[in-house]
């Protein structure tokens, strides 16, 4: 039964597969190597997907979904959905868990849904052009995804009829593409994913079909439409100082800029100067207005460095954290749609002291390197193996909203690690194992995953009992946590899908009666 390889991506997805040991591409009818990651309602009341819906974008923005990826996961409050928010055409509310959910007509949709129906309609595609019915898949998911957002991305295939074989981060799934069928001998890589919606950067040692990530970080908000953003900002500005009208407040005129915004991006990585027009994009009291304004290279460059310095800031981080010097390194290969920028080109060079590798298509290579690892999992093609990283520290809360960091970032995965902890009152009977992600020493700094309690400790004075907590995460990245009480033999366990109000509840009520186990001098790892 034949495996496919998707990169379920902010803009656009991709698939590929392994025939007779070469990787190729999944294309359309149309010869389109990529879809559109959008959902849009039509006036028929009948929902597409790809690329008539993104050609409904402009028209009706309000009923057309894109940028759905930013949003798995996330929580609606949360400053960094509350920004990407602001460039999304459909509507978004909370939910009655306070997640986002699209509102689009008389539907109420999650990032779950939305990231399902585009799944769908790659196994229908994948499908119809392989000539049998695909229902096993290896999906990629960027390195900075946390538990929830993998978790997440992984219900969508399930929802879309995929059986996931793994999880595969975007940066090792493109070291994958770069490094199949070569002979060379060991060496050392950076790989810089620049995409839609998120940034990635991965260190990785390869060598003999070994592909040993040494280093992962990222951000799940920075990508190129974050510099559609800021050029559209500029758009809006310079037309609101000419006429007085703030383009904004208006839906359709909205997209349409920002629609223009990232043609005028794209256009501007071949030519030193652009001109934007859009004919008709709003009425005065005497005349209907175009919007017309000419952007350079070095416009766009200078509103935009910022963003490029996000990205290597966050490879100095990683470098020194990871105690790697980037001199050792063999390559840095360069993936993503946003590394087409000559920007980032000539940024990512002086940062390496080295030219980027552009050897491999950008926009293809995470697809290309899923179908490769898809094919190893089913013995169809060259031993390949994986060795991935945890990418953020994951713990639990102690008394005192203490984060106590149980598997640091960066640890090799599969793992499991085992904590001996106690009570923090007499005749404690259950405790709250709230677990976490992060990198800072206190819970309220970091992201709250689940919260669950362990209730039938038998009663003792404060810190006599021993309560076990081990944490387990699989090859996807997944966490499970399990908490027994030595004495009495009763646990309780979780695997970590989704987060809710339920468990920031759960923290509230913590935090007015704390029962949170408090570290044991009797510490086992």
């Amino acid at each position: 039964m034949t495996v496919i390889g998707i990169d379920l991506g902010t803009s656009n997805t991709c698939a590929a597969v392994v025939l007779d040991g070469q990787p190729q591409v999944i294309m359309d009818d149309k010869s389109h190597a990529t879809m559109p990651s959008v959902m849009a309602l039509t006036r028929r009341g009948q929902f597409i997907v790809g690329h008539m819906a993104r050609a409904q974008l402009a028209v009706t923005p309000e009923t057309t979904i894109h940028s759905a990826k930013r949003l798995i996961g996330q929580v609606f409050d949360s400053p960094d959905v509350q920004y990407a928010i602001s460039a999304l055409s459909a509507n978004v509310c909370p939910d009655e868990n306070g997640m986002p959910v699209f509102a689009v007509g008389d539907f109420q949709l999650s990032p779950i849904e939305v990231s399902a129906a585009v799944l769908k309609k790659v196994r229908v595609l994948a499908s119809n052009v392989l000539g049998e019915d695909i229902t096993r898949a290896v999906i990629s998911v960027p390195a900075h995804f946390d538990n929830v957002q993998r978790t997440s991305t992984k219900k969508a295939a399930e929802i879309a009829g995929f059986e996931v074989l793994r999880l595969i981060n975007e940066p090792t799934s493109a070291a994958l593409a770069y490094g199949y069928g070569s002979n060379e001998t060991t060496h050392v890589i950076a790989v810089y994913d620049f995409g839609g919606g998120t940034f990635d950067i991965s260190v990785l040692e390869i060598g003999d079909g070994i592909y040993n990530v040494l280093a992962t970080g990222g951000d799940t908000f920075l990508g190129g439409n974050d510099f559609n953003k800021i050029l559209a900002d500029w758009l809006f500005m310079r037309f609101k100082q000419r006429t007085g009208i703030d383009l904004t407040q208006n839906p359709s005129s909205k997209q349409r800029v920002l629609d223009a915004a990232e043609f005028a991006k794209i256009q501007l990585s071949s030519k030193t100067v652009f001109q934007v027009e859009i004919k008709g994009i709003a009425e005065s009291a005497k005349e209907t207005l175009d919007l017309v304004e000419m952007v350079t290279r070095a416009q766009l460059e200078k509103l935009c460095l910022p963003l490029v310095e996000r990205s290597l800031n966050i490879c100095k981080g990683v470098f020194e954290k990871a105690g790697i010097d980037k001199s050792t390194l063999n390559d840095v290969v360069l993936v993503g749609g946003m590394t087409k920028m000559p920007l980032i080109r000539e940024k990512v060079q002086a940062f390496f002291n080295k030219k980027p590798n552009v050897s491999i298509n950008p926009d293809e290579a995470v697809a290309i390197g899923a179908s490769i690892q898809a094919a190893a999992l089913v013995k169809e093609a060259q031993n390949v193996l994986l060795l991935d990283v945890v990418p953020l520290t994951l713990g639990i809360e102690a008394a005192a909203g203490i984060f106590i960091p149980l598997i640091p970032k960066n640890t090799k995965i599969p793992h499991r690690v085992t904590r001996i902890f106690t009570t923090n009152r007499d005749n404690q009977t259950k405790v709250s194992i709230s677990v976490y992600q992060g990198e800072n020493n206190y819970c309220k700094d970091n992201t709250l995953l689940s919260t669950f309690e362990l209730v039938g400790i038998r009663e003792a004075p404060r810190m006599e009992p021993k309560i076990e907590v081990s944490l387990r995460i699989d090859a996807n990245g997944i966490l499970s946590v399990t908490a027994v009480d030595v004495d009495t033999n009763v646990s309780q366990s979780i695997e970590i899908v989704d987060m809710s109000t339920r468990a920031a509840s759960a923290m509230r009520e913590q935090a007015e009666n704390s029962t949170a186990p408090v570290a044991s001098n009797n510490t086992l790892f």
